[in-house]
């Protein structure tokens, strides 16, 4: 086996089969064809290509390399003996009967320890560096696949197009988004529009739809099915209803799949990219197209009228002293006398009014209206309803009292009661 070459004209040093060093004239030796490899899936190999694992198990090239491994990154010959970076880094040029394709693992499923499975829309680092343009740190997602064997094109998050061997990739777990499948994405809350999925909560009622009308703990929803029967349901066993999205809706970010930071703001469809998945001019002037499923249509908040009233043509007329006005859903508390002013809540009850008897999460309120009924509202739908009986006059005096039960001196007579002409509260 040839050591090493000692001069320029390719004389060299070979180790005989007893272990002797003797050095020779080029034209003394010739190359020994080995035997080609088995086949792709014979024992202890596989199909060795660039950029293939590989584990060096052979001795005939010298260094001291055994049990080491790395990565092909060229073949140097015809016979397949291959230059490969092992994992310290260093480039050797190897016979190929000195390693073996290392076969690797397939990738566990989502959720697995540092890894995740491959698809469009993934969110991937670059990990490896066959790919040339020194990419390695970088992120970005998939937006395709380029052939049958799974190389992905990524785009950058600096928007540059590159195509990639699938090796130097790794699927970023997103820590925002909930593993659980779209639908469990969707909030449950009052007013919810589902579908019983789960047989856990006992009737036989997998498959029916209905709307939740409260919460009965923490956790778990009471929902009026389609039929009009009340039960209260496992929340494992309920999937929330996305509502159909429309161009011109309103519509409010409440998912993160799409990134950039946009949960919580509020928009407007004004186009569909695709299918299902919508394009959103936000309030603050960006516009962005989102996964559906970060999507919600926002429910429609009552609007306090203009100053002025109808008409409003000219100058609004400033309001006597008083208690300024009660907005919709502001200060509720149980034991309150309210009134429906909103319709997001169906059922029909706009203008009745009642007293809330209890909160059923952490901002909307059960109410038993005056007619006996006890229907759970989105607080957009109630208001605080005056305690001084329509019509009457300002209390005499040096105050009057406000919606929290507090004193306020009442404005001096001439003199601003608030901006626009609306006292304070």
């Amino acid at each position: 086996e040839i050591t090493r070459f000692i001069d320029a004209n390719n004389n060299a040093e070979v180790k005989l089969e007893s272990g002797q060093l003797v050095s020779f004239y080029k034209d003394d030796f010739k190359g020994v064809v080995a035997s080609p490899l088995p086949p792709p899936g014979g024992l202890g190999s596989a199909e060795l290509k660039v950029g293939s694992k590989v584990e060096i198990i052979g001795s005939k090239t010298p260094g001291g390399h055994l049990g080491k491994q790395g990565e092909i990154t060229r073949f140097i010959d015809a016979n397949n003996n291959a230059e490969v970076k092992l994992e310290s880094g260093q480039l050797v040029s190897f016979y190929k009967d000195d390693f073996k394709a290392v076969v690797a693992s397939p990738l566990p499923l989502p959720g697995g320890l540092g890894s995740a499975e491959l698809k469009v829309g993934s969110k991937v680092e670059i990990i490896g560096s066959k790919t040339p343009g020194g990419h390695l740190g970088k992120k970005g997602e998939i937006t395709r696949f380029i052939d049958a064997s799974n190389n992905p094109e990524v785009k950058l998050e600096g928007g540059h197009l590159v195509s990639f061997y699938k090796d130097d990739v790794k699927a970023l777990l997103d820590v925002q988004a909930s593993p659980l499948p779209v639908q469990d994405s969707l909030a449950l809350k009052v007013g919810s529009k589902v579908e019983i999925v789960g047989s856990l909560t006992p009737g036989g009622h997998t498959g029916k739809k209905g709307e939740v009308t409260r919460f009965v703990d923490a956790d778990n929803p009471e929902v009026k099915l389609d039929g009009g029967q009340l039960v209260s349901f496992s929340k494992a066993d309920v999937k929330v209803l996305s509502e159909p999205l429309a161009v011109g809706q309103r519509v409010e970010i409440t998912g993160s799949m799409t990134p950039g930071g946009h949960n919580g703001k509020q928009g407007k469809i004004t186009q569909f990219v695709d299918a299902e998945n919508p394009e959103v001019q936000l309030d603050d002037g960006q516009t962005v197209s989102f996964y559906c499923a970060d999507v919600t249509a926002a429910a429609a908040l009552a609007s306090p009228p203009a100053p002025g009233g109808l008409g409003g043509g000219g100058p609004a007329t400033p309001p006597l002293p008083g208690p300024a006005p009660a907005m919709p859903g502001e200060g509720l508390k149980v034991g309150q006398r309210v009134e429906i002013t909103g319709s997001s809540t169906p059922g029909g009850h706009q203008g009745k009014k009642g007293a809330i008897t209890q909160f059923v999460d952490a901002e909307n309120p059960a109410v038993r209206l005056d007619d006996g009924q006890v229907v759970s509202f989105y607080k957009a739908d109630v208001t605080a309803a005056s305690t001084a009986a329509p019509g009457a006059p300002a209390p005499l005096g040096g105050s009057a009292p406000t919606r929290l039960g507090f004193q306020r001196p009442t404005p001096l007579a001439g003199t601003s009661s608030g901006i626009g002409g609306r006292g304070l509260s």
